[in-house]
Formats: C-alpha cells, structure tokens, sequence
C-alpha cells in the first residue's frame, strides 16, 4: 500500500500498520471494490455473516480471493460453526473452512452452553486447525442474557466473568455485543451509569483484548460516530471496533485521526491550542447531553 496521501506534507495523526493486534477495523461482508482499492489498508477483518453465505460457493470464493489480495483476515460467524457441533461434523466443517482460507472463526455459544471444560477443547480444537479464535459476550435481547438487568444496566460481575472464560479458554479477542455496547453509552452519551460500568469491565479485561461491535445500518446515521468517539476518547485511535459497514471504512478512518466533526474536530482543536494535553483524543467533547430535556 502507498504511504503518499493527499497533502502529505501536513502533520496528521499516525496509525499503527497491518498486521493489526489493536486498532482493528470490522467490517461486514460484502465489501464494494471501490472501498478496497482506496481503503483496504484500513480494513483489518471482514465478517462473513450467515447471510451473506447463501451465495453460490464460487462467488464467496472469489471474494475471499479478493479480501486476501488486501491482507485482510477473513472472519466466519458463529452460527455455520454452531451448526456443525449440533450435526456432530466439526472435523468436516473445520477442513472445509481451512480450504476457503478463513482466518478466524467465531465460537458460537448462544444456543449451545457448553461448560468451561468443554469451551477448552472446542478452542484447542480449533486452535490445532490453525485459526484464531473469537467469542462473543452478551445477546442482543436482555432478559436472556444473564450479563445484564435490564436493557440498559449490566452486572458487571457477570460480564467480566463471562470475558474472563472466553479469554481463558484460549480466545484470541472476546467480542462486546453491539446493541449492550450503543444502549450502555446512550445514542447521545447520555448514560452516565452505562458509561461507568462500561469503563469497569474493560479496566478489568483491558481494552486490547475487547472488540466493541457497532449496532445499526452503518455510519450513516450520527449515532454511531458519537459512539465510536466516545470509545476513542476513552481508549484512543487503537480501540477495536467492529460491524462496521463498507462505506463507514473512511469516516471510521477519520475518527481514529481526530479529523471528523466528531466529537468537533478534536485533533484539530489539539493543534491550535497548542497541544495541550498529551494525547490529542483527550480533548473535551462537546455536552451532547445539553438539551436532552426537550427530546
């Protein structure tokens, strides 16, 4: 990939290089080949969810083909992978896999619960295959999920206990369920409470080894760039980030380098007062939550 940019002369923030342990941009299957030629230096993973592996073998082939050619790892979902357990074909699905060239593959433990013993040979056993492992805490709808209390309140005990056996049983990253992630930030940065218990887990289970999934149809909305800089302002340019959608690529690129006009242009701000604080993501964000009293 080419390192001249478009004014390369003016001072702009780094970003760590491929092959990428922190930093990692998620993005969902398909990926249009314009954002490839122009993006792909910044597009780490891609997720081949379950629908989008209704297409004819040849044409996933060919663009897992195409994803390699841009060093990008290619991230199977769980649910094929649950699938096989549940038919007793593991070893089949496995080589099958190997053969396509996925990189990753998500254990699936949403409808199955195997006890930690057996999360152990399930990893090793995928680990022997040669790929990287990840799980996922959390469920999208909250009264079955025993990590939280209610839509907007998690028990912290729990989630870092469930992040721990993922972590121990020899994952590679743990997976934070995207809707948990939006509903404990609040769409306007307004749960204070969420933010708090949020920041506890990942103090605890550090946030290098945590991928925080985006919910929504992409970063077409302002939602979503609120989020994603609300956890730079957290954790920095290198936080990992997911579900992210073909042409949110940039704009997510742009977040990572305080460039976007959220949280208003922090780098930017860092630069004409001087730099005043060590990181330029530790600029003051705007009070999103001003105002909230009329809707």
């Amino acid at each position: 990939m080419t390192e001249e940019y478009f004014f390369g002369f003016l001072d702009r923030p780094k970003r760590s290089k491929k092959p990428r342990t922190v930093g990692i941009t998620g993005v969902l299957d398909p990926i249009s080949p314009i954002v490839l030629e122009r993006f792909g230096e910044y597009i780490d993973i891609v997720k081949l969810l379950d629908p989008t592996l209704w297409a004819p073998k040849k044409v996933m082939e060919q663009a897992i083909a195409l994803y390699k050619k841009y060093d990008i790892l290619i991230h199977i979902g769980g649910v094929p992978q649950e699938i096989a357990r549940v038919e007793e074909k593991m070893d089949q699905f496995l080589a099958e896999a190997k053969r396509l060239g996925i990189d990753i593959v998500e254990y699936e433990t949403h409808v199955l619960r195997p006890n930690l013993d057996q999360m152990r040979e399930d990893v090793e056993k995928l680990k022997e295959y040669g790929f990287k492992v990840v799980a996922e805490v959390g469920s999208k709808w909250w009264w079955k999920d025993e990590t939280r209390i209610s839509r907007d309140v998690i028990n912290i005990d729990k989630t870092i206990k469930y992040f721990e056996i993922y972590l121990e049983a020899g994952c590679d990253k743990v997976i934070w369920e995207g809707l948990i992630v939006q509903n404990l930030i609040g769409k306007r940065l307004d749960n204070r409470e969420g933010q708090k218990a949020l920041l506890e887990v990942a103090e605890t289970i550090g946030p290098e080894n945590i991928i925080f999934e985006m919910w929504g149809p992409g970063l077409t909305k302002l939602e979503p760039f609120r989020l994603i800089s609300w956890l730079i302002y957290q954790f920095g340019p290198e936080v990992n980030v997911a579900n992210i959608w073909s042409e949110g690529v940039p704009l997510l690129e742009s977040l990572r380098r305080g460039t976007l006009y959220e949280m208003d242009h922090p780098y930017i701000r860092w630069l004409k007062e001087g730099k005043p604080t060590a990181n330029w993501w530790k600029m003051e964000p705007p009070p999103y939550d001003v105002g909230l009293e009329r809707g």
